[in-house]
């Protein structure tokens, strides 16, 4: 039975590429605490099981696999990546730039200790730094060496292999567990927590810990107007009273005499009007609306359109500006529900400064909030319909801008068709964000590209490496363990300080930084749960795009400066 299982993926290697993609992505959800493989290091550990069975792939299926990843990784944080180009960004941005070629230096430095030559070192890197695209940088830019062999390639491509499993393990776990309990001790930051909620007060989003999430939901209800001091006044009158106290409501709808209407803000107030009556949750608790009215079931008066839209900020006279002034001028009937930058949600209050490419969610009566798409930019609509032109032109005008080479100490280097492809996806994502009229990309196609297309190609990596994958591990293993650590913390170090006391930010916010810039997401979360808050987040997302497209070109470089 083992035998002709063994034969089929010999003979057949499109099934172990999938056996391996579905072993891959179930070890990845393994976890340990806070701590989890994740589907790209599972799929290559899974690659590593199957391939004993020595499996030959095609390798033209690697390299259209990584290159729709590297495309798909630039558009995700191409508008944050040039959003941190202008000012309020440099400062991350900086940090983030010191942080890649800091780890660089050290990946190179523990190289030339250790004796390590292209293929170690470049594992050493994606590993270390944990930097899953090295993987297909590094390998590109070795098959460009002069006068290598199909046999070498092979073994470097499976010395890359091997260091990226042992490194990326250790550099994920050391990094979650340095920056959420080491790295604030180190600053003198005694109580992460409370100094995030510190920063919370001042930033104007903190939260009550003795309440659930609901807290915050929008709500609707109806009441009867009594004989109060409302009566007469008209709802431009009513809403700005009791806005003035902090806790805006907004009246949308009211029954009088039975018929029901939409109201205008100088619609007169009258003794046993119903109105309906949207706020949040704790204003509509701080306002005592009883009062002044009874509240009453009127199934009929709330049943209206209310529209929940995801609107991108693509109008440049709104990026620059802060929420509560944009709401105020374009939608002070509607609500902010979150805001999502570089695909991640971050604190928010309306003195948060809104960039190019910021996902705002509102929520209001339908109408409301189709009038104020157009100043924000355009809104994301669910779709499952792809610009396959836009994409495919992407990836091919990227590749062309890879292929030149220049000759460095007797090599010849150049962006390479994936790096092409990295920077071009940049671009494209970039324009997408500034004129939304054309290029669709939605999460579940950018998933199977980014996400899918990275695991086929190191799950195809982890195939072919497997018959020297064990030896690797025995003869590199304890060399590799310790330098993978050195790797992982010598650029966190170095950034903890530097940006503690030279650049000046606040603990949290630097954290987060850190985690971005060495693109580990692990870290990221343990840091916020050691914080019991998201306001690390805010320092993630522009040093996340920059620690991408850098630590993956320096998959090309790190090649030359062993080779």
């Amino acid at each position: 039975m083992w035998d002709w299982f063994s034969d089929a993926l010999r003979e057949n290697p499109q099934i172990a590429i999938f056996l391996t993609l579905g072993i891959g992505f179930f070890i990845g959800k393994l976890h340990f605490k806070s701590i989890v493989l994740g589907s790209v290091t599972g799929t290559l550990l899974a690659g590593v099981i199957v391939g004993q069975v020595d499996v030959t792939i095609d390798p033209l299926i690697k390299s259209v696999a990584f290159i729709a990843f590297l495309f798909a990784l630039g558009y995700n944080v191409g508008p944050q990546f040039f959003a941190g180009l202008r000012s309020d960004g440099l400062k991350q941005l900086a940090l983030a730039v010191i942080s890649c070629v800091v780890g660089l230096l050290g990946v190179y430095v523990v190289a030339q200790v250790l004796g390590y030559g292209v293929g170690w070192g470049a594992g050493l890197l994606a590993g270390g730094l944990t930097q899953s695209a090295v993987i297909g940088v590094a390998s590109s830019a070795i098959e460009k060496l002069p006068g290598i062999t199909p046999d070498q390639i092979a073994t470097y491509e499976s010395q890359i292999a091997v260091g990226y499993s042992v490194c990326y393990l250790v550099g994920t776990a050391a990094a979650a567990y340095f920056l959420s309990s080491v790295a604030p001790r180190l600053v003198g930051t005694k109580d992460l927590a409370e100094e995030s909620a510190e920063l919370e007060r001042k930033l104007g989003t903190a939260t009550s810990p003795d309440v659930a999430k609901a807290y915050y939901a929008i709500v609707r209800r109806t009441y009867r107007l009594t004989d109060s001091p409302l009566v007469g006044q008209t709802v431009a009158d009513l809403e700005a009273e009791v806005s003035q106290h902090g806790h805006p409501i907004i009246v949308h709808r009211m029954r009088r005499d039975g018929a029901v209407s939409l109201v205008s803000p100088d619609t007169v107030l009258q003794v046993d009007d119903v109105v309906t009556v949207s706020t949040r949750r704790h204003d509509l608790v701080a306002e005592h609306p009883e009062n002044f009215a009874v509240e009453v079931d009127d199934a009929d008066l709330l049943d209206y359109q209310v529209e929940t839209l995801p609107l991108v900020v693509t109008n440049k006279d709104v990026a620059g500006r802060t929420i509560g002034e944009v709401m105020a001028q374009y939608g002070p009937r509607i609500f902010v529900r979150s805001l999502t930058r570089a695909a991640i949600e971050v604190p928010w209050s309306d003195s948060t400064v809104l960039h190019l490419g910021d996902e705002l969610e509102v929520q209001g009566a339908q109408e409301y909030v189709e009038a104020i798409v157009a100043h924000f930019g355009y809104a994301a609509r669910t779709s499952d319909a792809t610009d396959l032109s836009y994409v495919g032109i992407g990836i091919t005008l990227g590749c062309l801008v890879g292929l030149p080479t220049m000759a460095i100490a007797g090599a010849d280097i150049g962006l390479t068709t994936s790096g092409g492809a990295l920077i071009l996806g940049l671009l494209f994502g970039y324009l997408r964000s500034r004129r939304p009229t054309f290029g669709q990309f939605p999460p579940a196609a950018n998933w199977l590209m980014s996400t899918g297309g990275l695991c086929l190609f190191v799950g195809i990596v982890g195939l072919v490496a497997a018959p020297s994958f064990v030896d690797g591990v025995k003869d590199k293993g304890l060399g590799l363990l310790v330098g993978g650590l050195v790797v992982t913390l010598f650029p966190m170090v170095t950034c903890l300080f530097l940006g503690k006391y030279v650049f000046k930010f606040s603990t949290p916010i630097l954290l987060g930084i850190i985690a971005g810039a060495n693109t580990t997401t692990a870290a990221i979360g343990a840091v916020t749960d050691r914080a019991k808050s998201q306001v690390p987040v805010i320092g993630y997302t522009v040093p996340y795009a920059v620690g991408n497209v850098l630590l993956t070109i320096w998959g090309s470089v790190i090649v030359a400066l062993l080779a």
